[in-house]
């Protein structure tokens, strides 16, 4: 059989269906049997359509993992499909249960079936948003989407209201679920959440239901929860505070991307200041200096090299350690956002930081969501790699610890060290174009300048303690009263002479 022939043999067919378009292919059964396993795998692999390009939960890299799997991977409740089925999560699947009777139980007028019902149509969508084929079937999934949706809707809403729950009531269990909660890979898709509230509430205190009726606790309990959003009640218990979310909820992707919206401020605050020095001279002269310094930059060698300094962004800045030898010093940031970092005249204002266990996974989580997400902004990425070169060695930390910057509650500062310099696996950056890339520049140039160092190296040898300035005002002393000295004797020379 020559090419065309085989090319021939092949008969396509197209079936359509409620979920998706999909092409499938016959083959010849004379056909090289390679081409025909390999053509088999591939009708049937789910194909995905343009609409679906923009997935939204992902799988973390295995050799991000490998710094520790514990940063990704959830402890105590499996969400989506990513860790469905494993052995030390299935104590959570119960609950999951209970907490389906529990909504089934305060609003008896919306079936099983009619929340199967709606699952079914979103169904298709809801798959899309996975950025790999998730291996369960029709059914097995609609009930995972169900389990779980529950879950997360019941535990918040119980946890706002204080009702009786012995999940809740565990103390130890609470941050563990709310950590596993915020993983990327322990997703499912936000619209599920919404749409299963909504179905919940839709006849909410209807008083043809005689079980409402005749539960005062429950009938209280949605009373409450008609006068606050889905979005509300989990922002209130991912961030225990009132946030003003800057984002619409029909656009909200995931909860850790909920929680990414309460963290991150607006791209008009990320906008680090860096000034320098401002001599009087500039200030009387301004206008001449500028027009000097303009007809410079149009002289060819002077624009080669004004070229050539803004080619590259550096990469890294000195350690803490090594920028207070270059005399930088590190205060603490007046307000409580994580961006607000800036470099003014030799001082390094950075905000106050709480280092803790559950700090670690979520930061690591949102790093991750920046990363694979398709967005303008990464801020969280540009203080990860700016903390990782701020930070070496547990002796950067013991520097930042006494400035009231960071407050480590971990075993030691090597550890916490170690979490720092983990930051720049996950740490993907465009080192041009970051929010901090001025700072970069500023800090670098301020380290590389002859003066700094001469006048730290000065401080520090001569005026880091009340006796080393005693000494050096001694020594200067001294030397006074000794010039003093000479000159007498010689006027008292020519005197006699």
């Amino acid at each position: 059989m020559n090419k065309v022939q085989q090319l021939s043999s092949f008969a396509y067919r197209k079936r359509h269906s409620k979920m998706t378009d999909h092409v499938s292919i016959q083959i010849d059964p004379n056909f090289d049997p390679l081409a025909s396993s390999i053509m088999q795998k591939i009708d049937r692999l789910h194909i995905r359509g343009e609409e679906s390009l923009n997935c939204t939960i992902f799988r973390v890299p295995s050799h991000i993992k490998e710094c520790n799997k514990t940063y990704y991977e959830p402890r105590m409740v499996s969400i989506g499909p990513l860790h469905r089925g494993k052995v030390h999560l299935e104590s959570m699947e119960e609950q999951k249960l209970r907490y389906l009777h529990q909504m089934l139980t305060e609003n008896p007028e919306i079936t099983m079936q009619q929340y199967l019902a709606m699952l079914k149509k979103l169904e298709e969508p809801a798959r899309r948003c996975y950025f790999e084929s998730v291996n369960l079937n029709s059914n097995e999934f609609i009930e995972m989407l169900l389990l779980d949706g529950c879950f997360i809707i019941k535990h918040v809403m119980n946890w706002n209201f204080n009702v009786p729950d012995i999940v809740c009531e565990v103390s130890w269990s609470v941050p563990l679920i709310k950590t596993d909660l915020l993983m990327l890979e322990n997703q499912i898709p936000f619209f599920i959440l919404q749409s299963i509230y909504g179905l919940h509430m839709s006849r909410s205190g209807n008083p043809s239901s005689s079980s409402t009726q005749n539960n005062p606790n429950i009938q209280n309990n949605r009373t409450k929860c008609t006068i606050h959003s889905l979005v509300d009640l989990i922002v209130k218990f991912l961030v225990s505070g009132e946030e003003t979310l800057l984002i619409e909820s029909s656009k909200i992707l995931h909860l850790l991307h909920l929680f990414y919206c309460c963290y991150i401020p607006s791209r008009d605050q990320l906008t680090p200041t860096s000034r320098k020095i401002c001599f009087p001279l500039e200030i009387l002269q301004v206008r001449r200096i500028k027009s000097y310094i303009n007809s410079l930059s149009n002289r060819p060698i002077f624009r080669n090299l004004n070229q050539r300094a803004h080619m590259h962004a550096p990469r890294m800045i000195p350690c803490a350690t090594e920028l207070q030898e270059a005399g930088i010093t590190f205060k603490k940031a007046r307000t409580a956002s994580l961006f607000d970092v800036s470099f003014t005249n030799g001082v390094l204002h950075m905000p106050y930081f709480p280092l803790e266990e559950v700090t670690r996974p979520r930061i690591m989580n949102l790093i991750a969501f920046e990363q694979t997400s398709c967005l303008e902004e990464t801020p969280l990425t540009s203080y990860a790699v700016f903390m990782d070169c701020i930070i070496n060695t547990s002796r950067d930390v013991i520097i930042l610890q006494r400035k009231g910057i960071i407050e480590n509650k971990l075993s030691d500062e090597a550890e916490a060290a170690l979490f720092f310099n983990q930051l720049r696996y996950c740490s993907y950056l465009d080192y041009e174009t970051h929010y901090l890339a001025g700072l970069f520049k500023d800090v670098k140039k301020y380290c590389d300048s002859k003066w700094q160092k001469y006048r730290a190296r000065l401080f520090r040898d001569y005026f880091s303690n009340p006796w080393s300035i005693i000494s050096f005002l001694g020594a200067i002393i001294l030397l006074v009263l000794t010039v003093v000295q000479s000159i007498f004797t010689v006027l008292s020379f020519y005197e006699i002479s």
